[in-house]
């Protein structure tokens, strides 16, 4: 009876012994990321057959320590901290192109301005050094300026491309100890039977970490592993081993790094738009519909105001009211055989980003329109937009003047065009304010006018003309900036509305520990006395028999 009513009493020490170490590891946790309260679940102990008597109790066993937590929360936790990591990152690097192209010191509209301002200074004074000047001046620093802006928007595509590279070799460090920790988990709990929650916090929280990064999808295992998914399905961890991610060339552009996993020694590019969310995702959508559209839209100003001066400059003549007008910017149409001139009008489709060359051909009047960069090539009738593949390349080609013969060559030079965009002119003398049509000496002012009258009645971009197309570029970016800063907004509410409620669930309460604390000393007292109850009883019966 005795050891009965004594071993009782040891369960009930071992539970409360067992409650009370389980409430001090929750406390001594309360600060640890991604630790999840525990409880101790107890169990009445097989009773014991006493014949009329009925069943007898036998104490308390501890059959698991269980962590307290809500998969639907933990999941709502990760998605909406993954989606606001990508809009946090996104609206980072939008805010720094909407800076560039809008803020006043970098605009372009300041020089466009000037540039057409000082156009028409001379118009009024086309005889005066000093307005020819001027218009020298606002050429260098309108080229400058175009110059400037290709040249931060590069940096910024380069630091995006570094930024790939740096979030691979992270992914890859949370990916490696992820599945390290699955191979500890396995083992320990396939050994024990019971689930290793300390691990499991530890793993839980490496995944939190790795969703701030790319967005994944987790499968668990019936063998307590985790098997992470990216980029609409491709393996990262499986089990105990990790995929290796990296950042290489795009094909269909050298000049972006793509993230591209390393499956069986197998490069697999994953597809951008399947990565949503995480940095990585906030990188590449902010690359995609930011900065290399607003690359592409300035270098297509740029082109369209080379190209439109360069034609007007072409046909005037300079102060000596003989000499023909040459290129005032760096040459956009180059000629390569022959005397005659084509020019070059932009449509509504964004413009390539590559060099061409082309041919007249006057017995079907069209022109042989030859990509340089990979010799695709077709015959296209004058002012139909140039198309490869079925790709349109964003212009068409027109009769200039001269009009062109059979065989003329010319090269097309869009190619990054506003990285080298410069000024040629060295001379006041040779800007054409003159009209090649009767000129009536150095006051002839008409095709001054002419340069003049670009500032809004260019064709050359469908969207209007110079500062209408800079202005739809920076108000295009600037809405996409707002709508990531309000994205981003909106989830960090949501994040922390996800935390509290996870918290509300999983987290540590200090003040229903402290009860916890009170209510297992009390048992472990109660366990205590039980015990020198049953000695006393056990005494008692020695006594007895002496």
């Amino acid at each position: 009876m005795a050891a009965g009513i004594l071993g009782i009493g040891v369960t009930g020490l071992n539970a409360a012994q067992a409650g009370i170490r389980t409430t001090e590891h929750n406390i001594s946790n309360i600060n640890t990321a991604g630790y999840r309260r525990q409880e101790v679940d107890f169990s009445a102990l097989r009773p014991s057959y006493a014949g009329n008597a009925g069943w007898i109790g036998n104490g308390v066993a501890m059959d698991s320590v269980r962590q307290r937590y809500s998969q639907f929360l933990d999941n709502e936790v990760l998605l909406d901290q993954s989606r606001l990591s990508r809009h946090e990152t996104y609206s980072s690097y939008a805010s720094q192109v909407d800076s560039l192209l809008g803020k006043t010191d970098s605009s372009l509209m300041g020089p466009i301005n000037a540039f057409f301002d000082a156009a028409n200074e001379v118009a009024n004074d086309p005889a005066a050094g000093s307005a020819r000047q001027v218009l020298l001046s606002a050429g260098k620093s309108l080229a400058g300026r175009v110059n400037l802006q290709e040249q931060s928007l590069r940096q910024l595509r380069d630091d995006s491309n570094l930024e790939i590279s740096n979030l691979a070799t992270r992914i890859n460090n949370f990916a490696g100890k992820i599945a390290t920790l699955n191979d500890s988990v396995t083992r320990l709990e396939v050994g024990s039977g019971q689930p290793a929650n300390d691990l499991r916090d530890q793993r839980d929280q490496l995944v939190g970490e790795l969703n701030k990064l790319v967005n994944t999808t987790t499968l668990r295992d019936s063998d307590g592993s985790y098997n992470l998914f990216i980029g609409g399905g491709q393996a990262l961890v499986l089990g105990n081993r990790a995929y290796t991610l990296s950042a290489t060339t795009d094909p269909n552009n050298s000049d972006l790094k793509i993230p591209t996993l390393n499956i069986g020694g197998t490069p697999l590019p994953l597809d951008a738009s399947l990565i949503t969310g995480g940095e990585l995702g906030g990188v590449l959508a902010q690359r995609s519909e930011v900065l290399m559209p607003a690359m592409s839209e300035l270098n297509r100003i740029a082109v369209a105001l080379g190209a439109e001066v360069n034609r007007i400059q072409r046909g005037g003549l300079q102060l000596d009211a003989a000499t023909a007008g040459g290129d005032f910017f760096s040459s956009v149409v180059q000629q390569t055989s022959g005397s005659s001139w084509i020019n070059a009008s932009f449509t509504g489709n964004p413009l390539a980003n590559e060099n061409y060359s082309v041919v007249y051909n006057s017995a079907t009047t069209d022109y042989t329109v030859t990509r340089l960069s990979d010799s695709a090539s077709g015959n296209f009738a004058a002012g139909a937009e140039v198309t490869f593949g079925g790709t349109a390349q964003g212009f068409t080609i027109a009769a200039g003047t001269p009009a062109p013969a059979n065989t003329n060559a010319w090269n097309l030079n869009f190619n990054n065009y506003a990285r080298g965009m410069s000024m040629l002119l060295t001379s006041g003398d040779q800007i054409a304010a003159a009209s090649a049509t009767a000129p009536t000496g150095p006051g002839d002012n008409r095709n001054a006018l002419a340069l003049a009258a670009l500032r809004v009645g260019s064709t050359a971009l469908n969207s209007g003309n110079f500062a209408t197309a800079y202005n739809s570029l920076v108000g295009g970016t600037a809405a996409y900036t707002s709508e990531a800063e309000l994205s981003r907004s909106a989830y960090d509410t949501l994040t922390q509305q996800a935390k509290a409620a996870q918290q509300s669930v999983s987290g540590v309460n200090l003040d229903e520990e402290a009860v916890n604390l009170i209510r297992y000393q009390q048992a472990y007292q109660a366990a205590a006395r039980a015990i020198s109850v049953a000695n006393t009883l056990f005494s008692e019966v020695l006594a007895i028999g002496r």
